[in-house]
């Protein structure tokens, strides 16, 4: 327990200082970060020592993963949680300009306990830096941060609530992979891989990738090893780029995963991409731009209707189990042996109703109608379960949602439902815009990994006490950056005073003001071309052994991020696929340490590379790929 809350410390002050004052590695991307890989790796290496030198003062495997997910659970919060949240909470008055409207437009409809205040300088300093007699002046935002934190954590807990009622039929019934807690569970087996010539053969080519770019560092002049940056390929005018890059975490996770799923991301891929050059070709398109969608608009409207699809299938697949588990909750009949669970069957049904209600009362509270909020609010669920899935199903460790819950809210009333429901569901981008290393994924994966833990109810309390340091410790270290260095001089977009975060969320309102719409039947469209297909191909995979596509490959395949990383998956399929076929299940065997090892390989060295940015290169560090 103190080695992980001191790596969640590691998390809370090491992503805001990477990122935004030495503008060096971006630590907390994807689902299976640096920040969390690279100590984790170094713990596994320094306990495998210990234990040949002094065995008694080893950690055994259970503590190793303890420190593990406690570190997991927080990569999500320095970031993509307390970053836009204090961005955009700080942004509607001190942004406000003549010629954006704001003061018009926004601040009538803002909740005043939900924001800190204009009156006084505590606004003006946290953008342009705290004066030199000045203490920062934090009774300005203690009474809005507890009312977000409140909705927050209860977001939080329904998403623990939902991994406890599902974890039984995904991992006993369903067998889902989990593919990225394959590497923690094979790197602690004793220390075994430590002593394996392809894990270390397999590190250094990935770490010496790493290595021979910082070289290039001190002089621009020297050639680098571009395999995850600058080359891309067209099939022609119109057709979005497909990005040349082999990434290795990437290629080590989707290794461990299953081969029909990595050939279907790329499939699908290909296709997508052939799909978006056409409709651009020819100047079709039925979508206006969403908020944090970059890229593919319409397919990924398309990508949405597959995603709810999959969430919806997976519920009605695990039909049986989620019917015993209500039963259980309600009745107190006890069917099922919740003994192993993070919590009971009973406490985690009341508090999924609590805390989800809860939520929808408070989003009321912030101006939404409750037709908005519900539709919002399911959105929410429904993404985060169903990033929740598509991870520990494909291994994919760097997704988000198709589009937002609040684009799928307006989607469906319109944006015409009144400026009170619009500025609210702005405000709400300050906890679900970037939909990136959110916590559900990490708490599935913890609930995983507890087979190996066997904390039972001792990793749901865990997981909390990680959290609340996480929010409590990065909050301070956010402001405290803000006040003594000016939010306007970081080196972050969120912060950007007439931009940003704000300007997204915000702009965006002022957009849909004055372009009143009903409902869009143009995306609805295309969610319900995306839903449709999804069934079929869920259908024949379930019904023919012999089909070769995932229905997953078509949730994904519209995401930027898939864009990125869709070679490397590529070139995990097609080694995956002719060590099978050449050399059988032991020639996969004996391959998988040499994948572990590109991945802690690249961690190591994303580590060494932070450390050369500090020392060398402060404020003008260089980004190595996540």
């Amino acid at each position: 327990m103190v080695l992980g809350l001191f790596l969640v410390l590691v998390v809370s002050f090491g992503a805001p200082y990477s990122l935004w004052l030495v503008g060096s590695v971006e630590p907390t991307w994807s689902f299976f970060p640096v920040i969390a890989g690279c100590p984790f790796a170094l713990l596994c290496l320094g306990n495998a020592l210990l234990r040949r030198l002094a065995g008694r003062w080893a950690l055994c495997q259970g503590e190793l993963l303890v420190v593990l997910v406690m570190g997991l659970v927080v990569t999500g919060i320095p970031v993509f949680m307390v970053g836009t949240l204090i961005a955009l909470l700080a942004s509607p008055y001190y942004a406000a300009t003549p010629e954006n409207d704001w003061a018009f437009y926004i601040q009538p409809h803002l909740p005043a306990w939900a924001l800190p205040q204009p009156e006084g300088e505590a606004l003006r300093w946290f953008w342009e830096g705290l004066p030199a007699d000045q203490g920062m002046p934090l009774g300005v935002w203690l009474g809005p941060l507890c009312w977000w934190l409140s909705l927050i954590l209860a977001v939080y807990f329904a998403c623990l609530c939902l991994v406890v009622i599902l974890r039984r039929q995904w991992v006993e019934q369903e067998r889902l992979i989990f593919p990225l807690t394959e590497m923690p569970r094979l790197l602690i087996e004793e220390g075994r891989w430590f002593r394996s010539s392809p894990f270390w053969i397999g590190g250094a080519i990935s770490l010496g990738l790493v290595l021979f770019n910082i070289f290039s560092f001190f002089n621009p002049g020297l050639p680098r090893a571009d395999i995850w940056s600058g080359l891309s390929f067209q099939f022609g005018r119109d057709f979005p780029a497909i990005q040349l890059r082999v990434i290795p975490p990437i290629l080590g996770f989707i290794f461990l995963a299953s081969t029909s799923i990595s050939f279907s991301i790329w499939f699908f891929y290909l296709i997508a991409v052939a799909q978006e050059g056409i409709t651009n070709r020819i100047g079709y398109d039925v979508t206006s731009p969403d908020a944090f969608v970059w890229g593919m608009q319409s397919l990924s409207w398309q990508g949405w209707g597959a995603f709810v699809a999959m969430v919806l299938w997976s519920l009605w697949v695990g039909r049986r189990h989620l019917r015993a588990v209500v039963r259980q909750a309600f009745s107190g009949k006890r069917t099922l042996d919740d003994r192993t669970e993070m919590m009971s069957y009973r406490v985690a049904v009341w508090g999924l109703l609590l805390s989800t209600l809860y939520s929808l009362a408070w989003l009321v509270r912030s101006g939404m109608g409750l037709q908005v909020a519900l539709l919002f609010l399911a959105g929410v669920l429904i993404g985060y379960t169903g990033i929740t899935r598509l991870v520990v199903q494909t291994g994919m460790y760097y997704l988000t949602t198709p589009v937002g819950g609040q684009a799928f809210a307006i989607a469906v009333t319109g944006t015409g439902v009144g400026q009170a429901n619009l500025v609210s569901l702005g405000l709400s981008y300050a906890w679900f815009g970037d939909v990136q290393s959110v916590f559900m994924p990490s708490a599935a994966h913890a609930a995983k990994l507890d087979e190996v833990i066997d904390a039972r109810r001792w990793l749901g309390p865990l997981l909390g006490l990680a959290v609340v340091v996480g929010f409590a410790v990065t909050i301070w270290f956010v402001l405290y950056l803000c006040y003594e260095y000016g939010a306007g001089n970081l080196r972050s977009w969120y912060f950007a005073a007439g931009g940003g975060i704000g300007e997204m969320a915000f702009g965006g309102v002022i957009r849909k003001f004055n372009n009143p719409a009903g409902t869009d039947w143009g995306k609805l469209m295309y969610s319900g071309i995306g839903a449709l297909v999804y069934s079929v191909l869920a259908l024949c995979q379930y019904r023919f052994h012999w089909w070769p596509l995932h229905p997953v490959g078509l949730v994904v395949a519209p995401l930027w991020m898939t864009g990125l990383g869709a070679v490397s998956v590529f070139c995990a399929w097609a080694l995956k696929s002719l060590i099978l076929r050449y050399r059988g299940v032991a020639g996969y065997q004996a391959a998988r340490p040499f994948f572990v090892g590109l991945i802690v390989g690249f961690f190591t060295g994303a580590g060494i590379s932070f450390g050369v940015d500090v020392f060398w290169f402060f404020g003008k560090g260089h980004g190595v790929p996540w």
